[in-house]
Protein backbone atom coordinates (compact mmCIF):
# COMPACT_ATOMS: atom_id res chain seq x y z
CA UNK A 1 0.00 0.00 0.00
CA UNK A 2 1.35 3.45 -0.96
CA UNK A 3 0.88 6.25 1.59
CA UNK A 4 1.14 10.00 1.02
CA UNK A 5 2.78 11.64 4.03
CA UNK A 6 0.61 14.77 3.82
CA UNK A 7 -2.61 12.74 3.87
CA UNK A 8 -1.68 9.64 5.89
CA UNK A 9 1.21 10.76 8.08
CA UNK A 10 4.27 8.65 8.77
CA UNK A 11 4.32 5.01 9.81
CA UNK A 12 4.21 4.18 13.51
CA UNK A 13 7.43 2.22 13.68
CA UNK A 14 6.54 0.84 17.14
CA UNK A 15 3.34 -0.79 15.82
CA UNK A 16 4.55 -1.97 12.41
CA UNK A 17 4.70 -5.74 11.93
CA UNK A 18 6.12 -5.66 8.39
CA UNK A 19 8.53 -3.26 6.77
CA UNK A 20 8.42 0.16 5.12
CA UNK A 21 10.20 1.69 2.16
CA UNK A 22 10.23 5.25 0.88
CA UNK A 23 9.90 6.44 -2.68
CA UNK A 24 12.94 8.34 -3.95
CA UNK A 25 12.48 9.37 -7.56
CA UNK A 26 11.05 6.25 -9.15
CA UNK A 27 12.75 3.81 -6.78
CA UNK A 28 11.53 2.07 -3.61
CA UNK A 29 14.21 2.18 -0.92
CA UNK A 30 13.97 0.21 2.32
CA UNK A 31 14.47 2.59 5.23
CA UNK A 32 13.01 4.50 8.16
CA UNK A 33 11.84 8.09 8.72
CA UNK A 34 14.34 10.38 10.48
CA UNK A 35 12.80 13.85 10.64
CA UNK A 36 9.07 14.28 10.64
CA UNK A 37 7.37 17.11 8.80
CA UNK A 38 3.79 17.88 7.82
CA UNK A 39 4.29 17.31 4.09
CA UNK A 40 7.65 15.61 3.68
CA UNK A 41 10.45 14.12 5.70
CA UNK A 42 14.01 12.85 5.64
CA UNK A 43 14.49 9.11 5.53
CA UNK A 44 17.53 6.94 6.16
CA UNK A 45 18.04 3.93 3.91
CA UNK A 46 18.78 0.48 5.30
CA UNK A 47 21.60 0.12 2.74
CA UNK A 48 25.10 0.41 4.19
CA UNK A 49 27.60 2.26 2.00
CA UNK A 50 31.21 3.35 2.46
CA UNK A 51 29.84 6.57 3.96
CA UNK A 52 27.24 4.95 6.22
CA UNK A 53 23.52 4.92 5.64
CA UNK A 54 22.22 7.14 2.85
CA UNK A 55 19.85 9.98 3.88
CA UNK A 56 17.21 11.23 1.45
CA UNK A 57 15.21 14.42 2.03
CA UNK A 58 11.98 15.59 0.44
CA UNK A 59 10.25 12.20 0.71
CA UNK A 60 6.51 12.60 0.17
CA UNK A 61 5.37 8.95 -0.12
CA UNK A 62 6.12 5.67 1.62
CA UNK A 63 5.09 2.04 1.09
CA UNK A 64 4.08 -0.51 3.71
CA UNK A 65 4.81 -4.21 3.26
CA UNK A 66 2.89 -6.71 5.44
CA UNK A 67 6.04 -8.72 6.18
CA UNK A 68 9.80 -8.07 5.94
CA UNK A 69 10.86 -7.67 2.30
CA UNK A 70 13.11 -10.75 2.50
CA UNK A 71 10.02 -12.90 3.10
CA UNK A 72 8.36 -11.53 -0.04
CA UNK A 73 11.30 -12.63 -2.21
CA UNK A 74 11.94 -15.91 -0.45
CA UNK A 75 15.43 -14.79 0.53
Amino acid sequence: MVHEIEADGLPDMTELTGQVAFIAGNVLVSGVPMIRGPKESRWESDLETDFGHHVVSGVTHWVEFPVPIEELTGG
